[in-house]
């Protein structure tokens, strides 16, 4: 499955390199369909529209493989990793998390914990594989990696400045999340929502030399 590679970020694919060669499909796959489903919404200015752009891709979720459309490579790549054991339902809770972007600002406190509940467990936990189970202080991690997502993208002030300060909670309630080597990106992923927190202001710029050595060296060592 190296396909979703080309249409990965360049931080995507920096943080794709760390997942043990058996895994890096899962993680290919999750990166590629979260970034098709933002797009979605960043591309929409009718809520209704969206809902129907984002139904194509529940029903792709929820059809047996035999049944769906060929000529779309990202829905290849859902049947190739279904077939391997996947568990589309994981899927299925990303992008409900993203549906709850198609809501109006501003949101209440409810929202934006289903809102990274949604999003942030069900790409951990898909990326994760389905022989493990996230424990809660991986969950917490989830939750934080999508508020801090969140934030980072959000053009509203003061949604922006309540997604990161929920981040922020949701990490100093429990223990820094431990990975084993098969989530080692998503222990990245964490560790930059952590050193953000840590220096209370978003990174501006993460597509820096700075912060590809921060991942790196995670990646390699774990520190």
């Amino acid at each position: 499955m190296s396909d979703p590679l080309l249409q990965l970020d360049p931080l995507q694919r920096l943080i794709s390199a760390y997942a043990k060669g058996p895994d890096r499909y899962r993680y290919a796959l999750v990166f590629a369909l979260d970034s098709r489903l933002a797009d979605i919404i960043r591309s929409t200015s009718e809520t209704l529209i969206g809902q129907m752009r984002l139904t194509w891709w529940r029903d792709i979720l929820t059809t047996p493989i035999a049944q769906r459309p060929t000529g779309e490579p990202l829905v290849a790549l859902i049947n190739q990793a279904e077939e391997r054991g996947g568990d589309p339902d994981r899927l299925q809770t990303l992008l409900e998390g993203w549906e709850y972007l198609l809501e109006d600002f501003p949101w209440t406190a409810d929202e934006f914990d289903n809102y990274a509940q949604k999003r942030g467990e069900g790409l951990f936990a898909f990326a994760y594989g389905d022989d493990k189970n996230l424990n809660e202080a991986q969950l917490s991690g989830a939750r934080a990696w999508a508020l801090w997502d969140f934030a980072r993208h959000c053009s509203d002030e003061s949604m922006r400045d309540q997604a990161f300060q929920k981040c922020r909670a949701s990490l100093e309630k429990q223990e820094r999340p431990d990975f084993d080597r098969s989530g080692r990106p998503l222990s990245i992923l964490c560790k930059l929502a952590a050193d953000d927190v840590n220096k209370a202001a978003l990174t501006a710029d993460l597509y820096r030399p700075g912060v590809a050595s921060k991942i790196i060296w995670h990646g390699v060592t774990g520190c």
